[in-house]
């Protein structure tokens, strides 16, 4: 039976309800995990929403600790590891499942692969680490966060920090006495990864599109690469992004260049990031119409109607005379269409979605409209 335990010998876990006030009810697992523990969660929580895991544990059985895992991740429950708390092996595939994931820079969290033991020696469960393996995958671990929780040998650990972590893409609250810093305060490598890509997609191939200065997007893309090397080292950085900007290279052949641009604007934009945008592609001061009004009080515009905007300029280019004439004619069609919105953006947003999926193809390139 494979095990990840440091302590074989321990009590088996008590797993209680703990009363406490407040509107989120705690669960206490302490102890060596064992068998039959992961049937006995699932009985202490049924009909409970909102649940803290709090952690104690040596390890124990990996299929149980996999069993209460999965719950706490179906559940959206938090997990949490109290300062100077102790949580090993199994027990850290159970703290990793949480929605919200709770320690500090005093908790010990520790990982080594699964064993079983033969005649007295410990040897290593390819099966037990499979499982385990496909179970990080499905929270979403990237292969070197699942590699750190499988590679120590059987009397070795790796202790997990609360740096080390973010630079695994983990994202933690982390306790201080009284305050809690959160991923948001301090996110991982990963988010700085994504931004990094991101702006440099922007900068890149959107500029053009958006009418908006390369250097906004060039320094946003500077100061994300900066605070990820910080976290991760120059090397681990490096693997961190290179596969998220593969990924964006095919999304941007599949897709074309306007539809990634617009998505990663809106990406960008509702996390709160900034992307150099403004408003829409005109003066909202000479603001006349209700339909102009919608378009200058709806950030989720301005960059559709600067992209709107760039290709009109680059249809009004357009070296055919007669293939304009006709371009130039559909397009006045177009807006006498999206005015009749008025001033209802949800309209509004639905009509330029509806014209750039017709215009998709069309690429500005990286110039800047004025």
């Amino acid at each position: 039976m494979a095990v990840l335990a440091s302590v074989l010998s321990a009590a088996a876990a008590e797993i209680e309800l703990i009363d406490l006030p407040g509107e989120v009810d705690v669960v206490s697992i302490k102890g060596e995990i064992t068998e039959g523990d992961g049937d006995r969660f699932y009985d202490l929580i049924q009909g409970r929403q909102r649940i803290s895991v709090l952690l104690q544990s040596p390890g124990g059985l990996v299929k149980e600790a996999l069993q209460i895992g999965a719950q706490v991740r179906l559940q959206n429950y938090a997990t949490m590891v109290m300062p100077d708390g102790e949580c090993f092996s199994a027990c850290g595939l159970i703290w990793v499942a949480g929605a919200r994931r709770y320690m500090s820079a005093s908790s010990s969290l520790g990982f080594h692969a699964a064993y079983r033991q033969e005649n007295g020696e410990y040897k290593e469960s390819g099966v037990a680490n499979a499982e385990i393996g496909s179970y990080l995958t499905h929270l979403g671990l990237r292969i070197e966060a699942i590699r750190f929780f499988t590679i120590a040998g059987p009397n070795d650990f790796l202790l997990l920090t609360p740096a080390r972590a973010r630079a695994l893409g983990i994202d933690v609250f982390e306790q201080a006495g009284t305050s809690v810093t959160t991923p948001s305060q301090s996110p991982t490598v990963d988010i700085y990864a994504d931004r990094f890509v991101s702006y440099g997609v922007l900068r890149s191939r959107c500029a053009g599109f958006f009418q908006v200065e390369e250097r906004a997007f060039e320094l946003e893309a500077k100061d994300a690469a900066q605070k990820g090397q910080q976290i991760a080292g120059n090397d681990a950085w490096i693997d961190v992004w290179s596969p998220m900007l593969e990924e964006a290279k095919t999304e941007l052949n599949a897709k074309g260049p306007l539809m990634v641009c617009l998505e990663t604007e809106a990406h960008l934009r509702e996390n709160g990031l900034r992307t150099g945008i403004d408003g829409p592609s005109f003066d909202c001061r000479k603001a006349t119409t209700q339909t102009e009004q919608a378009l200058c009080d709806d950030p989720r515009l301005w960059a559709k109607d600067r992209a709107m905007n760039a290709i009109y300029l680059f249809i009004r280019s357009y070296n055919d005379a007669k293939v304009r004439k006709a371009l130039l004619a559909n397009q006045r069609a177009w807006l006498k269409e999206r005015n009749s919105c008025g001033a209802d953006p949800t309209c509004l947003r639905q009509s330029y979605d509806d014209r750039f999926q017709l215009m998709k193809a069309i690429d500005v390139g990286t110039s800047n409209g004025g």
